[in-house]
């Protein structure tokens, strides 16, 4: 996403050299329940080694059953290592509990101090500690033996998979194969290693006597509230096709752990260095993001494409259907000026259906990624936002295949039309959506109250903490 000379000068400072390129072979998973099909396979073929790392991990049927099929793994001699962010973990004795087998080791990234009382007294912890635990690991990689590898955006839980009831995230991963994966495995185990890194049982207090088998409790009491999904998902995955992958020449992309100390934009930096030396984008850019904020470094990327004359096209969520309030409040402040660049918009809509989840439910649009002259794309974990820019742990992969950018812009948009409204300029002011044969001169979908709840959030000034 060729900018100016700025990331080159950066980059000179801080000696960041390009990635290695390497031959791989790529699968896109064609739908939410499949995600989570494939890394049950992927676990139950495991013959060595199994490693993730997650921003979120939910208690709930498709969570609590990964961890089932991770500990059946650990019981035949495989090993598990797990790193999961904080932020959404309390005082959860079943995730020591699973800990206690030999081969399987948890540990928590940047963890609080406060662990009771749920989010009233973790406010209080955060406000105090913000400089060290307002840096979140927002990574997610799941890997296998270092021969099957799963990126994208989706994090571990019913509502990735598409098993909520009550809203789904519209999201992507793929599957990885080739020895790009050993890079993945190095960012890894800098992790594990690292100092923010802590084992679980260090974190969460956990008495033998009384917690024992808190996971085997919880496990049942879900499972069996929820018979249906689990027979769907033991159904999935009995029932996988063999992936099709696409050979592609493959680019490792990461953030760097000095992004807590220095606040800069490592992984996106490292990616319009990459575009500026290979001289892309030429002619178009599709951008895919569920939250989009202005900052100062994306208003200077713009301008540039604007000047460049390359086609921009934005895939994100329309103001109802975000499951952010306040990203939402920020960007509906923010469209004017991407309008005013002349770039397309398309916003998701929040009753968009999709019948291979279990659930039609309300949606949200969660799909991280980016097609540059319909030849390279990016898979990955980071938002167009500050938080992932200059705040949050990030990577992705850079994929060059013109079949593969093909297949990924078809299941972003070129599939799913119904599920988007293209934003224009009305004739005389304001802005007109339309889907289909459906036209509103209004928000879609929008309550009325909203309006005046945006207004508020943005007055408080946050969009660099989003």
């Amino acid at each position: 996403m060729g900018c100016s000379n700025k990331p080159e000068q950066w980059l000179e400072k801080t000696s960041l050299a390009l990635p290695n390129s390497y031959p791989g072979q790529i699968y896109l998973i064609p739908d939410a329940p499949s995600a989570l099909a494939h890394r049950i396979q992927a676990v139950r073929e495991a013959e060595d080694y199994i490693e993730a790392e997650y921003f979120s991990w939910t208690a709930d049927v498709s969570g609590l059953t990964l961890w089932h099929e991770l500990r059946i793994a650990a019981e035949r001699g495989v090993e598990v290592r797990i790193i999961v962010d904080d932020l959404l973990f309390f005082d959860d004795k079943w995730l020591v509990d699973i800990e206690t087998h030999p081969n399987l080791s948890i540990k928590i990234f940047n963890p609080f101090n406060a662990r009771k009382l749920g989010w009233l007294t973790r406010a209080a912890d955060f406000e105090i500690h913000r400089d060290r635990l307002n840096h979140r690991l927002h990574e997610k990689y799941f890997n296998v033996d270092g021969e099957t590898m799963i990126l994208g955006g989706r994090n571990i839980g019913d509502d990735y998979f598409g098993y909520s009831p009550q809203a789904n995230f519209f999201d992507l991963d793929v599957i990885v194969k080739g020895p790009v994966i050993q890079d993945y495995e190095r960012n890894f185990n800098t992790l594990w290693e690292g100092e923010l890194t802590v084992p679980v049982k260090e974190v969460i207090a956990y008495n033998p006597d009384k917690h024992s088998g808190s996971f085997d409790k919880a496990y049942d009491k879900v499972m069996a509230e929820n018979q249906p999904l689990l027979e769907s998902i033991t159904r999935k995955v009995s029932l996988l096709p063999k992936p099709e992958y696409i050979e592609a020449s493959v680019s490792p992309m990461f953030d760097s752990a000095s992004k807590r100390t220095d606040s800069q934009s490592y992984l996106r930096k490292r990616i319009e260095h990459f575009a500026n030396v290979n001289q892309w984008p030429v002619e178009e850019l599709f951008l895919s993001t569920p939250y989009m904020i202005k900052s100062d470094e994306h208003e200077e990327l713009f301008a540039t494409l604007a000047e460049r004359n390359v086609e921009v096209t934005v895939l994100t969520n329309s103001v109802a259907s975000n499951d952010s309030p306040f990203a939402s409040a920020y960007y509906q402040a923010y469209r004017p000026a991407l309008m005013e660049k002349g770039i397309n918009i398309y916003e998701y809509d929040s009753h968009a259906l999709h019948y291979s989840n279990f659930y039609n439910a309300n949606a949200y649009y969660h799909n991280k990624a980016f097609i540059a002259d319909n030849t390279i794309s990016f898979i990955g974990s980071s938002n167009f936002d500050p938080r992932s820019d200059m705040t949050n742990l990030e990577l992705g992969l850079l994929i060059e295949s013109q079949a593969f950018a093909k297949k990924l812009k078809a299941y972003l948009l070129d599939s799913h039309t119904d599920k988007f409204w293209q934003v224009e300029q009305a004739e005389i002011e304001g802005y007109v959506w339309s889907k289909q044969d459906e036209v509103s001169h209004n928000e879609p979908r929008m309550k009325s109250e909203k309006r005046l709840i945006n207004g508020f959030y943005r007055m408080l000034k946050i969009q660099n903490e989003l």
